[in-house]
Parts: structure tokens; sequence; C-alpha cells
């Protein structure tokens, strides 16, 4: 018997995968085989690492701007505060208007040829950066870089189509730690470039932090073309993983592939009827909001951090070291913290933990007067940030069934996320206490806390309803005919769907 005949045998059958798809309400909590187990365990090892290395390179170029600013950038290129905060501006738009089109162009084309290809644009717009002489060029290259990373952030959509529900935010996590990862790197090439590259070859120290750093990028989207795996139900894809089995899965795991990814996978198209439903749902809307505040929190103090560092009165070379310090309390927060929330499947209550811990952060920052208290006022507010965004990051498109409603949320959450980006890169122009930002960033995260416990009580009523329906139907000895659909028919209809909260 051939390989592809065994495989063909081991698959599922078409009526166990619409079985499997329309059975996804509750996390799968049954004892799974070591063939799915060391399937995830091998997709944790491409996915996950290769997208977070993508969020590297993409935090990188974008916030190395600030770090920069404290090395002469505004300086040299005698730009005013306005014109500053308007090159930051620019990259929130170029990226707000891109990542629809994005959630196209993934589940369209090549995947691998869409991410390198963005990787490539904003690893351009980072080695502009160097050269810019002006400051409209330095708005053309943030331009570039905000167009390029846009599509970096469907990754979320497309790693949903991989792993389950339950699966995401912890796998979420393992992306986003790669962002203060990114930050604190930051913060020791511009510590190493200051002290041993100013001036060499005749170059600015801020021009060889975006030398080397855009050098980087298109070395990693090169990478990034050959080895990133393609969407999953793709033939392309199998076949990588039947012909590549001794590096990526075995036979019978590669059989469990279908299986693992039913429940995303089958029949995930563009249906344009499908944003007209995202559109309408309020949840949508209140998971934009929670994902938008902290987003914006996170921007502005991964874009002004340095600055605020600065103020506190210590050098320029020194606060580019300081800046690690609260990158590394993220990076710890972000993974303990999805870690739990993965592990009791709960997403409210973690949210809830951080909202609270970030608002005490930015409290303590608007009353110090101490440098060492703002540093850990500083580490407070991206405890709570960071874990924030990567738990809303994950919970968004576990919470939107089907492929289209689940991107035109992101999308939405994306409009969101740029528009208070934009708002955040005007705040901070009130040094050196800089209250109105922190005041303004407050306010936002004592929203973002009401909102979650409303939504929360919308998910926790709908999943009531479904429940009583389900009673119904099984008091008199029916079956619902519509749990024989599929979940791209009905998205959060579908009468098993439940929400995760």
């Amino acid at each position: 018997m051939s390989q592809q005949s065994q495989l063909d045998e081991e698959k599922p059958t078409e009526a166990v995968l619409v079985e499997e798809a329309s059975g996804i309400s509750t996390p799968d909590t049954g004892e799974r085989s070591q063939a799915e187990k060391k399937l995830v365990r091998k997709l944790d090892l491409l996915i996950p690492l290769m997208l977070g290395i993508s969020y590297f390179f993409a935090y990188l170029d974008r916030g190395s701007i600030g770090n920069a600013r404290i090395m002469g950038l505004q300086k040299d290129l005698d730009l005013t505060n306005d014109q500053y905060f308007n090159c930051l501006l620019i990259f929130f738009i170029g990226y707000a208007a891109w990542e629809g089109p994005a959630f196209y162009l993934i589940r369209r084309f090549h995947a691998p040829t869409v991410y390198a290809g963005s990787t490539i644009v904003f690893g351009l717009g980072a080695l502009l950066t160097a050269y810019a002489k002006t400051y409209a060029h330095l708005l053309v290259a943030r331009l570039f870089i905000g167009l390029g990373e846009a599509t970096i952030q469907t990754g979320f959509v497309y790693m949903s189509l991989w792993y389950r529900r339950e699966e995401m935010s912890v796998r979420t996590s393992y992306i986003f730690a790669f962002t203060p990862v990114a930050g604190a790197v930051s913060g020791l090439i511009s510590y190493g470039i200051q002290r041993g590259l100013e001036n060499a070859g005749g170059r600015r120290s801020w021009e060889w932090l975006f030398i080397i750093e855009g050098a980087a990028t298109l070395v990693w989207a090169v990478v990034l073309w050959f080895i990133f795996p393609d969407m999953p139900d793709k033939e392309l894809a199998k076949k990588r993983y039947v012909d590549l089995d001794a590096w990526y899965f075995s036979n019978k795991q590669t059989a469990d592939v279908s299986y693992h990814l039913a429940h995303q996978v089958m029949g995930s198209k563009v249906e344009f009827w499908q944003m007209r439903v995202a559109l309408k749902d309020p949840k949508v809307w209140a998971l934009a909001i929670i994902a938008a505040t902290h987003a914006a929190s996170l921007t502005g103090f991964s874009v002004f951090l340095p600055t605020f560092i600065n103020e506190f009165g210590f050098s320029r070379l020194v606060t580019q070291l300081y800046t690690i310090i609260p990158y590394a309390v993220a990076f710890v927060s972000l993974l303990v913290v999805s870690r739990l929330a993965d592990h009791f499947v709960v997403r409210s209550v973690p949210l809830l933990a951080v909202t609270g811990l970030a608002i005490a952060g930015f409290v303590v920052l608007i009353a110090q007067t101490n440098p060492a208290v703002g540093i850990f006022a500083s580490s407070l507010v991206t405890a709570g940030v960071y874990p924030g965004v990567v738990i809303v990051s994950g919970w968004i498109p576990s919470s939107n069934a089907g492929y289209t409603k689940r991107a035109t949320a992101m999308w939405i959450t994306q409009i969101f996320c740029q528009a208070f980006s934009v708002m955040t890169s005007k705040i901070y122009d009130k040094p050196p206490r800089f209250f109105k930002g922190h005041g303004v960033l407050l306010g936002l995260m004592v929203l973002t806390f009401v909102d979650i416990i409303l939504l929360t009580y919308l998910m926790r009523r709908h999943n009531r309803k479904k429940d009583a329906v389900a009673a119904e139907w099984e008091s008199r000895g029916e079956t619902n005919p519509d749990e024989s659909r599929s979940l791209e028919e009905m998205c959060d209809d579908h009468p098993t769907y439940r929400y995760m909260y």
C-alpha cells in the first residue's frame, strides 16, 4: 500500500470532520493521542517561533525611533516636536490602512511569500530611515514600516487556523514574548552603538542603529520565505508535511493535521456576508476597545520609554540600559499570565488583573518624584499592558467563528488600535512629568476595566441562552438540525458554539 493511501485511510472521514467542526463550543478537555500531542509540540517549534521572530523584528524596527531620538535623530534632521510626532503618526495610518487587505492576501495567496514580502517592506523602511536627511524622507520610511508590519499582525488569525481555541493564549504569548525582548535588545544595541560606532564611517550612531536592524530584518525575510508554512488546508503545505516528514511530522502526525485543525479550517474562505455579521456584533466592538486601550498604552511606552527614563535624570547612555528593566518584567509577566489563562481556560479574570496592575502603575507614575520609583511604576505598566495585549489578541479570534468574521473582527480591532495609538503619539508632549500622557492612558485603562466586565456579562448571557435551547431539544429527545451545519455557515449562531470568558 502506498504512503498516500495509508494517510488517506488514517484521516478522519468528512462526517467526523463535520462533527469535530460543530463541536468546538467547549474546550477539549479529553485525553489526546500521543501523536496529536507531538503534533502540537512540533507546531510550537515552528509557527509561534517564526511569527515571534517576525514580531521581534517588527517591534525592533518600529520602536527604535524612540532610542534614535535619544541618540540625536530629531536634532540631526532638525525636526520640531510636531514633526517628530507626525513621523510616529504616519506609521499607524499605513498600518491601519493595509491590514484589512492583508487578511485577504494571506488566505488567497501563498502565505510564506506574503509574510516574507511584507518583512522585506518594513526592513527596507528601517534601512531608509538610516539614510533620511529630511522630514519628508523620514515620513516615507515610517510609512513603509507601517505598511509592511500590518501584514505581520494577521499572524493571530493565521495561527487560529492551526490551534484550538483553548491553546491560543499561550501560543500568543510565545509570539508576544519577543516584543519586550525587542525593546530590551534595542536598548542594548543602542548602548553598544553609542559607545563604539558614533561617527564611524562618517555616520551618526542612530544611522548605524537602523542600518544594522534593517539589514538583519531583510536576512530574516529570506529565511521566512523558505521555512514558513502555508495555510494548513492548502495542498502545498500538506505536501511539505508529507515529503519532509523527518523534519516536520511523521506520517501518522501528518494524517492527524486534518483532525486537529478541522474545527477552524474546514470550509474557511472569504465570505463577505460574514463582514456584516461582524459589524453588527457588539462583542466585536467591545473587544476592539479593550485591545485598543492596551495597545495604546503599550505603544506609548515602547516609543516614549527612553524619553521617560531620560527625564528621570539619567544620562543618555545609562538611559538605554535602564529601558531593559521594564521590558524584562513584561517578558516574565506575559508568559506567566498567559499560561495561567490557558491552564484555567479563562480570559476575563486575568485580563482584569493585569489591567488593574497597569492602572496602579499609571497612578504611581503620576504621583512619583523619585527616579527609582519611576522605573518601578513603568515596570508595573509594562507588566500589565503586555500580557493584556497577549490575552485579548488570542481572545478575539477565538471569540469569532467563521474565517471572514474573525478576520473582520481583527481588522476592526486594528483600526481602533491604530487610532488610539495615533492619539498616544500626541499626548506625551509635556515633559518632564508627562502628567497629560499618563492621565489619558490611566483613563483608558479604567474604561477598559469596565468594558471587560460588560463583555463578560454579554458572553455569559449568550452561553446561557444556548444552554437553555440545547436543554429544550434534549428534553424532547431530539437533535437540533443546525448542529450538522458548519461554523462557516452559521458563525457564532451555531448551536454548539460557546464563548470562552
